[in-house]
């Protein structure tokens, strides 16, 4: 079982050939009403690669019963540690895309503000087990891994990034065996921490070190060892929405098949190469045959 820990959203990506400069408005040429949130992509995305995946998140009453809870249970997501915060709506995003692919994203908490009251989950873990951290609030994050000492944790800190505190990071990445973040998200590690290299963070104990590049691939540090995975070039880019999530995906689904890193990272890519060609976060998932198939290519 993977458990992915983060929020649970309803996004509404808009579409348009430029972000508009302050005090000022440009058309929008699409708008799309799509599931998301870091926690239900990434499970839903393992769901959907034939690995058995549980949510833990925070969702409002508008939740239970929606279009989105059917989906993650037919996907057959387990549910059971998804707590419902009455009186507040689930978490929402809007995220504008420009022509280029670049995104902004304006995150309405709602519900995700429980996590910082919210119980860490009782998890009968089994050999094998990992718990994802993924975006959240920071200090439900590092109760959660303080809670789980040797477990296969994984972590990424996502777009909440800049909330995380010194003592937030070091108290993670000294229990976590994975970390992946993008770019921007290694800058703002560094510069809250202190360091210069990304290989720095992995003296805290962390065992593995992912950076993704986008277009550009990933990098991955571990043990010592450096190598670099392309992304998948045949890939026709559309929205890039949810790319990180799908290759955190990828990556664990291979990596709970105890396959090598190197290929752990080359599933990452191409299962989020499929994300890419579609519109939203969670509409281009593949099956495992699909992104082992891309997988080969890299």
């Amino acid at each position: 079982m993977i458990y992915v820990s983060g929020p649970i959203a309803f996004d509404t990506i808009l579409h348009c050939a430029h972000f508009p400069h302050p005090n000022s408005a440009v058309q929008v040429t699409g708008v799309h009403e799509l599931f998301g949130g870091s926690a239900g992509n990434v499970a839903a995305c393992l769901a959907s690669l034939g690995a058995s995946s549980s949510v833990i998140s925070a969702v409002g009453e508008d939740f239970p019963g929606s279009p989105y809870e059917k989906k993650l249970l037919s996907l057959g997501v387990d549910t059971s540690h998804v707590s419902v915060v009455r009186g507040m709506r689930t978490s929402c995003a809007v995220m504008p895309v420009d022509s280029s692919g670049d995104l902004q994203s304006f995150f309405y908490r709602g519900a995700t503000g429980a996590f910082e009251s919210l119980p860490v989950p009782k998890l009968a873990l089994e050999e094998g087990d990992i718990i994802h951290i993924a975006t959240g609030e920071p200090s439900f994050n590092r109760r959660l891994a303080a809670a789980y000492p040797g477990a296969g944790i994984s972590f990424d800190p996502g777009y909440d990034s800049p909330l995380y505190s010194k003592e937030d990071l070091e108290s993670i990445l000294q229990r976590v065996k994975t970390a992946s973040m993008n770019t921007r998200e290694l800058e703002t590690a560094l510069h809250t921490l202190g360091k210069n290299a990304a290989t720095e963070l992995l003296g805290y104990g962390t065992e593995t070190l992912i950076i993704t590049h986008g277009r550009l691939g990933s990098c991955v540090y571990s043990g010592g060892r450096h190598f670099e995975v392309k992304a998948y070039a045949k890939a026709r880019i559309v929205d890039t929405t949810g790319a990180g999530d799908a290759y955190r995906a990828g990556f664990l689904a291979a990596r709970a098949k105890g396959m090598p890193l190197d290929k752990c990272a080359k599933f990452g890519s191409a299962t989020a190469s499929f994300v890419i060609e579609r519109i939203g976060s969670q509409e281009g998932f593949p099956s495992w045959e699909e992104a082992r198939e891309r997988a080969s290519e890299l």
